[in-house]
């Protein structure tokens, strides 16, 4: 799930309309934009003066009836996200929530300059969407409760969904502060021998801020499923400047057990990114023991539809990235973030070319999950479907090579060099396992075509259909390669390869 549900109905309109645009290649009619959106033409003139005067990056322009979006190349749509966290009353009251500065809805109404009934109606849909996910909205003083973990990582993707540019933006943490963070995270990373990588670094810097206020304020991460051992402190400078700068900034006199609170993210094996970590979560960690070997055999299943082709250390590997995305999240609970939903338009996007591929890794991740009775929710499949596909970046072509080879004919008037141009630029872009014919023949006229034509799966021709099978799958394309015609020609071999699925199953 996503808290888009506490945006207003306006700004949730808009942010939609801003992605139908965004995301879609072809340009939209208002008529497809009013039924996609559900609402009235003048409302829909009226949000995209109000977008293109609010956001310059982001202008809605109108040519011949159509519309369509133009981005500033500097920006994506996380720019968008970023703004709209930043901005929206309803996520103001979100990030209060972590401080927990505001006794009551009087008090934060007058600190984010709101009156107190729209206070209270936004923290009603703050509270249904909150519950949603497992945490709960309490009052005097107005914060958050629930799984301590579960909250920290809710906020991480908070910020990071905020952070518009490069440098972090995280408030209340003055530039030499964060440093010093960063300073004391890479001395640990180190001393630890743990995989150095920004990604990681940068969330163990934000999650060890937000830690430090859920600390400030009490909620502390529960010290039982905080490893004593396989993990090390850097103790000298690093920690004396921390120690320094957590007391400066949240009055707190930071002690060892405080900065394992703190990196709670890796001395709980929620992450698990060294071979040595690795090996002490298993051996004495019980939940994560369980869960890398769950994963594991889910990886192997996997490597089996690839024609085994991953090694030993690459299964395990998997496992982990696996383990490592799914450690935290109650298994009976929902997938959480903000506003980004990258990863689902990822394979949206991805199911366009390798639809085969994607619907394959789904099969094997729904009858894993139904096994085993845990994370069934739709967005924690989606999420295994990604991980599985994008960790091993050679799956979908593996797995294509484990389809029934497909014999395509080519039959076109292009000079020989020109037509094995074509061939080789229809190999190169199009995903499937398809062998290339070139029609060689001269005699025979149509009765010697259809004749030929029983020994392929399909023809592409740069000639005419007409005087062909009806039903024979046929694309005519120009004499090169265009997008539209990338698209007949993947579409007609994923609708193949369904088929001899489909027959083979029934066999």
């Amino acid at each position: 799930m996503d808290f888009r549900a506490v945006l207003g109905t306006s700004n949730k309109r808009r942010l939609a309309l801003v992605e139908q645009l965004y995301y879609r290649r072809n340009d939209w009619s208002s008529d497809q934009l009013l039924s996609e959106l559900n609402c009235s033409l003048p409302i829909l003139l009226n949000d995209i003066e109000w977008i293109n005067e609010e956001y310059p990056s982001f202008q809605i322009t109108k040519t011949k009836g159509l519309y369509r979006l133009e981005v500033d190349k500097r920006v994506n749509l996380g720019y968008l996200y970023a703004n709209i966290l930043n901005n929206s009353p309803e996520f103001q009251i979100i990030e209060e929530l972590l401080y927990e500065e505001c006794e009551n809805i009087t008090a934060l109404a007058k600190k984010l300059y709101l009156s107190s009934s729209n206070t209270q109606r936004y923290l009603k849909k703050i509270e249904k969407a909150l519950t949603q996910a497992g945490m709960e909205l309490c009052y005097r003083p107005l914060r958050v409760e629930g799984n301590e973990g579960e909250i920290r990582n809710f906020y991480f993707r908070f910020y990071s969904e905020r952070q518009i540019s490069f440098e972090s933006t995280l408030p209340k943490l003055p530039s030499a502060h964060y440093h010093i963070i960063e300073r004391y995270v890479e001395e640990f990373v180190k001393l630890n021998q743990i995989h150095e990588k920004y990604v990681f670094q940068k969330r163990l810097i934000y999650n060890f801020y937000i830690s430090i206020w859920r600390m400030k304020n009490g909620h502390e991460f529960p010290q039982e499923e905080l490893r004593t051992k396989g993990l090390m402190l850097p103790m000298a400078l690093p920690y004396k400047l921390l120690k320094h700068a957590v007391r400066e900034g949240v009055e707190l006199d930071l002690t060892p057990d405080m900065v394992r609170d703190g990196l709670w993210l890796l001395f709980s094996d929620s992450i698990v990114f060294s071979i040595s970590h690795r090996e002490s979560a298993i051996a004495d960690n019980e939940k994560y023991q369980q869960l890398f070997m769950r994963h594991y055999e889910l990886v192997e299943k996997y490597n089996e539809m690839l024609g085994h082709r991953l090694d030993k250390q690459s299964q395990i590997n998997l496992a982990t990235v696996l383990s490592n995305d799914f450690y935290l999240y109650d298994p009976q609970g929902q997938y959480v973030c903000l506003l980004w939903r990258n990863r689902s338009v990822f394979l949206s996007e991805v199911s366009k070319v390798y639809s085969r591929g994607v619907e394959r890794v789904r099969e094997l991740v729904q009858k894993f999950v139904k096994c085993y009775r845990m994370y069934e929710e739709e967005d924690f499949i989606r999420n295994y479907v990604y991980l599985l596909i994008t960790t091993e970046e050679r799956g979908m072509e593996w797995l294509a090579s484990q389809e029934p080879l497909l014999k395509v004919l080519l039959l076109s008037d292009l000079t020989p060099t020109e037509e094995s141009f074509l061939a080789k630029q229809i190999s190169d872009t199009i995903y499937g396992n398809f062998l290339i014919v070139h029609f060689e023949k001269l005699s025979g006229g149509t009765p010697e075509l259809h004749n030929e034509l029983k020994n392929y799966d399909c023809l592409i021709t740069t000639g005419s259909a007409e005087g062909l099978p009806k039903n024979y799958p046929v694309v005519v394309i120009d004499p090169f390669l265009t997008n539209q015609s990338r698209r007949w020609i993947q579409d007609t071999i994923n609708e193949l390869e369904e088929k001899r699925s489909f027959v083979s199953v029934i066999k």
